[in-house]
């Protein structure tokens, strides 16, 4: 046998490994983002689900009044810190799932499966939230950029709620500065 058709046959044999050795790479790659998509998935929805177990008999009462211009003037400023640290908590949950679609990890339905659409429709509609989203939005421990764009883009001007209690005063008549 000639050597330039040995040397042809291992130079084939050569390339053929390395084609092999990409497309195993690929696969393995595949699998990996698979599981790591799977894996964020799964630990926002056991993060969303679990937060939303602490929910008392307090704050559901209260998150049933959100809606009702009339039930949040009676509300005591305790009332409104509650609701604060538990809408701020569940905008952490959302800006963790949004960002784990901005980073490829998690799809765009996952805003929608994981229970976050709500966000994005009309969400300042909602009196509760137009007297709070000064706080949420501009204040110490402020949602991020993405999840305040994609709240006000979702929420139009002319459908925004205006908030009925002036939360300085509630904020006075518990005595204590937040």
């Amino acid at each position: 046998m000639n050597l330039d058709k040995l040397r042809a046959y291992v130079e084939l044999v050569g390339i053929f490994g390395i084609l092999v050795s990409l497309i195993f790479v690929g696969i393995e790659l595949r699998d990996s983002n698979l599981q790591a998509r799977a894996a964020a998935f799964q630990a926002i929805g056991i993060a969303t689900s679990e937060f939303h177990q602490t929910m008392d008999d307090r704050l559901n009462l209260l998150y049933e009044q959100a809606f009702d211009e009339e039930a949040l003037k009676t509300w005591s400023f305790a009332d409104w810190l509650a609701v604060d640290r538990r809408l701020r908590a569940d905008l952490r949950l959302f800006e963790t799932a949004l960002l784990q679609v901005e980073q490829g990890l998690l799809g765009d339905e996952a805003i929608v499966n994981l229970g976050f659409a709500a966000f994005g429709e009309s969400f300042l509609s909602i009196p509760v939230v137009a007297c709070l989203w000064p706080r949420l939005s501009e204040g110490p421990g402020r949602v991020g950029p993405q999840v305040r764009e994609w709240i006000e883009n979702g929420s139009p001007p002319g459908e925004r709620a205006n908030c009925p209690v002036e939360l300085s005063e509630k904020r006075q008549s518990y005595g204590g500065e937040t």
